[in-house]
Order: structure tokens, then C-alpha cells, then sequence
């Protein structure tokens, strides 16, 4: 922390769920709260004695204003429907950007303790997840799970040990990188030459079917083919073994793309990068919904755990909305971190909303509870075995959340081309939270002649995409 002494210190009290009702003086419900619930003699849910298959849902730059049953202008009721059968978390805290939140998801540590924190390991940069952590999928799998990875990996490619059918995962299919076209599926990439620390322009498609490239799907949109993809693995999966499945849809990161099917179902929105978000959610929407039906097509459903969770907050210019928090992906305040999430299936007995403090790095422990796998990995966990809170509507185990520690960055003559970056950290401890420094992601501003946010907002941004004071009451979150 000594190379943060000196920042912009920033210092919030955070008391009211959204939604209006206060936060309980603890960052928990009363133990005396807690709801009854089956499970087997080891912890995990049980409406059978085998264990349960685990769905994980990872959507990408999803804002806590981005399905309806947080206040969207459309629908997105297959999300909803499982949202309002489960557990809605309304104090979980991510990371500002996708990388250092699928670290943490994926590794059970804070993004710092492993090297990535503030930094997206995107196209072409040489370095990964750390090669000496254990992973969630290799947790589900020494637990007797067959572990399938779809989507969007973005935990380095720099060599073949850190992809996904090295990291745990029997099978693979998506993109490597952090972000591509949605028909295409190609990407730009910056080659580094790990002797000079040259950088060389690249530009290809970016799509494996385990290890092989995937050259078939060009002018497919990446939300069908990845829904396609998981349906497959659903009905020729045998349902006496335990399943794993982490679905990480490309959707709703940038560019806009989306379909003319699903753009028709969203002419009711004005804003035009609001309207193609929309499009977008709704193909998402339908293919969860897709998946859902496919697992009780396949027997599955009722001894099914689905984890659904965003990897940081939304991004305000290409059409996303965090209203009523305030920010931006990439920020520090609740609109950046502050996640939306919930559990739903098998082990829920009703629906609620849970005001237990949650982080992105309790999900392996957690689901490795689930699954009946050791909590024992290679390197020591930051993230807490939440399921019996959480379950039981009890007080978190947790009362701190390290959001982010992310030290200064100037150019050295071995990375001369680092772009200087202030220090910045965030902290929440029971109900306050501590800023140090602010990440600039390009300040404020709306573009007048379509209405459309160009640059990373600070403030409050209403679903019509304009800069507004804040909310009433709500002038801390």
C-alpha cells in the first residue's frame, strides 16, 4: 500500500440495499433467519444422494440496470424466472475488468494476490492465470465431474498450459481473447516478441473447438452457436455422473452486434446503442432459456445448482446501465464492482434476497463445497466457502472485500510502451468503503447528436444514457 500514499482517498458509507430497505448492522442477515433446506450428510443440496450438476452462467460487462428484474426498458424474463426461484445477491463485488474477476472466479484469490489485478489479458499478451494455481475446473473434476468450458476464456494463451483443456476443462469451445466480433469471430491482437518487446500487429479469427481451430462458423452469431453448443453437451451427457458446465457467453461485451430478429423485439428504445443492447440481451435471454429446457429435457433440472454472475459492471457507452449505482465499468464505485448475481436450483428452498457480503473468489470453495471436492489447492484461498450462509439467508463469513490494489505503472525501458497509470485501490469493510485514487477510463461526456455515451462516466447515468444528479437517498452507492 505505501505506493498508494498520497491518492485521491475517497471514503463511502453504504447503507441501503437498492431497492430502498437498509442494510442490517452486520453485513448479513440474523442467524435467526435462517430457511430449512435439504442436504446430504456432507453439506451439499441433495434431493438425490448423487452430486449436482453445476450450470455457470459468466456474462460479460452486465450491469445491474441490464435485466428487467433490476428495472430494464425491455424483458429478459428466462433470466428472470431463475432469479426470482433463487438467491439474489445483493452485496457481491467483482473487479472493475473481465480478467481479473475470471482470475479470481476461477482461482479462489484476490486478482492481486495472483499478479492480475487492473489488467486485461488480451489479444496477444504473453502471460496467463498463474500456471501454478489450481483452478475451479480442476476442483469439479477431482471431484468425479465431467468439466466443459464455452465462450470466453480471457486467462491468457500464451502457451498451451494455461488454455482451458489444460486448466481443468475436458472440453473446450469459444475464443481465447477478451473480445471479437460476434459473426466473424476475429480479432485484433498485439504480438509482443518476448526478446525485443517488439509489437507486431495481428488480426485473425479466434475461435477452438478444444484445441483446433474452429474455421465453420463464420457469419454465425457467437450467442446461438455457444447456446448450440451447450445443448449438445446436455443431451449426450450421461445424467448418472456429475456435470460442470462454465458458460461464458460473449454476450453483452462490445461491438454491438445482434441479429434482426432480435433487434425487431427492441424498437421501443430510442438510443440506438441501448436499442442493439437490447437485441443483444434478448438472444442471451432466449438461450439461457434454451439451456434450461434442454437440462429437463435431459432429466437434469431438478438436481441442477445454476451460478449466474456478471464479470464487472456495465459499460455505459456501448449501451449498458448500472442505474441506480453510480460509475462505470472500469471505475471503482458500485456501478464498476458492485455485481450482479444470484443462485438458483436445486439447494434453494425459496426465493430471497441475500445482503450477505459476497466476492467473486468465493465461488471455487464455495462450488467445490457443492461438489463434495477438497477445499485444499496449490496456493493458499482469499475466497470463503459461502454455500451454508447463503443458503440458510444467514450472516456472510465475510465482513471485508478487497475489490481491488492496482500500484502505479510507468514505462521502464523493458515495457517502454506502458501507458502511465495512477495507483488505485478499494476496499469495502462491513458497511464503508475506502477509494484510493480513481481509474480514469476517458472522463465524462454524451455525444448531443444521437444521445450516445462516447466516454467512461463517473457520476450517476440514467437508462436514457444522460449524466444525472444522483438518485435520492441513493447519493453513497
Amino acid at each position: 500500500m505505501d505506493a498508494l500514499i498520497g491518492l485521491c482517498l475517497t471514503v463511502l458509507l453504504v447503507t441501503p440495499a437498492v431497492g430502498g430497505a437498509d442494510l442490517p448492522s452486520n453485513t448479513g442477515r440474523n442467524s435467526d433467519e435462517k430457511t430449512s433446506r435439504r442436504h446430504s450428510n456432507d453439506g451439499r443440496p441433495s434431493p438425490s444422494a448423487s452430486p449436482p450438476h453445476v450450470v455457470m452462467f459468466v456474462i460479460d460487462d452486465l450491469g445491474w440496470n441490464d435485466v428487467s428484474y433490476n428495472g430494464a426498458e425491455f424483458s429478459t424474463p428466462n433470466i428472470d424466472q431463475l432469479a426470482n426461484s433463487g438467491i439474489k445477491l445483493n452485496q457481491y463485488y467483482v473487479n472493475r475488468v473481465c480478467s481479473p474477476t475470471r482470475s479470481s472466479l476461477m482461482a479462489g484469490r484476490y486478482a492481486y494476490n495472483m499478479g492480475q489485478d487492473g489488467t486485461v489479458i488480451t489479444n496477444g499478451h504473453p502471460y496467463s492465470l498463474p500456471l501454478n494455481h489450481t483452478t475451479l475446473g480442476d476442483k469439479m473434476r477431482e471431484a468425479g465431474y465431467s468439466t466443459h468450458a464455452i465462450g470466453k476464456w480471457d486467462l491468457g494463451y500464451y502457451k498451451w498450459a494455461a488454455t482451458p483443456t489444460y486448466r481443468g476443462f475436458d472440453t473446450f469451445y469459444g475464443y481465447y481473447n477478451a473480445d471479437e466480433d460476434y459473426l466473424t469471430h476475429s480479432c485484433g491482437a498485439l504480438y509482443i516478441d518476448p526478446q525485443t518487446h517488439k509489437h507486431h500487429p495481428m488480426h485473425g479469427v479466434d475461435f477452438r473447438n478444444n484445441k483446433d481451430p474452429e474455421l465453420t462458423k463464420n457469419g454465425s452469431y457467437s450467442t446461438t452457436v455457444f447456446t448450440q453448443q451447450a445443448e449438445k453437451l446436455i443431451m449426450g451427457h450421461n445424467v448418472s455422473e456429475p456435470f460442470f458446465l462454465y458458460m461464458a457467453y460473449q454476450a453483452v461485451h462490445g461491438p454491438l452486434e445482434a441479429p434482426q430478429k432480435y433487434l425487431d423485439m427492441c424498437v421501443h428504445i430510442n438510443r440506438t446503442d441501448r436499442q442493439i443492447f437490447c437485441g443483444m440481451m434478448k438472444a442471451l435471454d432466449e438461450g439461457i432459456g434454451n439451456i434450461t429446457a434442454r437440462l429437463k429435457a435431459a432429466g437434469m433440472w431438478d438436481n441442477t445448482v445454476i451460478v449466474f454472475t456478471t464479470d464487472n459492471g456495465g459499460q455505459n457507452h456501448v449501451g449498458g446501465n448500472n442505474w441506480p449505482l453510480r460509475g462505470n465499468k472500469a471505475t471503482m464505485w458500485e456501478g464498476g464492482v458492485r455485481g450482479i448475481g444470484f443462485v438458483a436450483g436445486v439447494g434453494v428452498s425459496k426465493p430471497f434476497v441475500y445482503d450477505g457480503l459476497m466476492h467473486a473468489s468465493d465461488w471455487l470453495p464455495t462450488l467445490a463445497k457443492v461438489a463434495g471436492a477438497s477445499p485444499t489447492t496449490k496456493q493458499p484461498l482469499d475466497g470463503m466457502d459461502v454455500w451454508e450462509e447463503l443458503t440458510a439467508n444467514a450472516t456472510s463469513p465475510r465482513t471485508e472485500v478487497l475489490i481491488s490494489l492496482n500500484p502505479p505503472r510507468v514505462p521502464t525501458a523493458q515495457h517502454p510502451h506502458q501507458q502511465y497509470m495512477e495507483g488505485t485501490a478499494a476496499i469495502r469493510v462491513q458497511n464503508w468503503k475506502l477509494i484510493l485514487g480513481q481509474p480514469d477510463c476517458g472522463g465524462h461526456g454524451t455525444d448531443t447528436t444521437n444521445g450516445t455515451m462516447t466516454k467512461c462516466p463517473g457520476g450517476w447515468v440514467h437508462p436514457s444514457g444522460v449524466e444525472i444528479p444522483p438518485p435520492a437517498n441513493n447519493d453513497h452507492v
